[in-house]
């Protein structure tokens, strides 16, 4: 009776070892240690828009490992310091090269309260399925009544851009209430 005990014991440890082995690899199976980060390769954005216009932000960026899944966007506005961050999520076409722009509305919110000359500065990176992220590029931007949009240099200049998804920050006048 004790043996066959001592084998039924045995037999359960084994088949828990195995089912606590195949835990952890599905558990590590989502990400990749050691993957590549993304990469931006090239980037644009206008410095001065008109208040309630669409302010395109123009990436190009590419992943080895094929896994980008979000922007990551951080607007500092002078005298109120860095927002939380907002995530664009970056669709399954897009995730291991892409070539297009992010938009964001500066009218949302009470933005067409913000007083002239408003100055914003926008910080962007990719961060991949494994957690690795990009370089971050910076673009200010001065809202200004009147301003008009520069157009985009090259690559961004020619052929059809992919819309890469709306940044949700909504921009609020002095004294609102977040």
């Amino acid at each position: 009776m004790k043996t066959r005990m001592k084998v039924v014991l045995i037999l359960a440890l084994m088949i828990l070892s195995l089912v606590m082995a195949g835990c952890t690899t599905v558990a590590k199976k989502g990400t990749q240690v050691g993957g590549s980060p993304p990469v931006i390769t090239n980037s644009f954005a206008a410095k001065e828009i008109s208040h309630g216009d669409i302010w395109k932000i123009y990436m190009e960026a590419h992943d080895p490992d094929g896994d980008m899944r979000q922007f990551v966007c951080v607007f500092d506005r002078l005298g109120y310091g860095a927002h939380s961050p907002e995530y664009v999520i970056v669709k399954k076409r897009h995730r291991e090269k892409m070539k297009g722009y992010l938009t964001f509305l500066s009218g949302a919110g009470g933005g067409l309260q913000v007083p002239e000359w408003t100055r914003l500065t926008l910080t962007v990176y990719i961060r991949d399925r494994g957690g690795l992220t990009s370089d971050k590029v910076v673009f200010p931007l001065v809202l200004s009544r009147g301003s008009k949009e520069e157009p985009p240099p090259p690559p961004f200049d020619s052929g059809q851009l992919d819309r890469l998804g709306g940044i949700p920050y909504e921009l609020k006048a002095p004294g609102a209430a977040p």
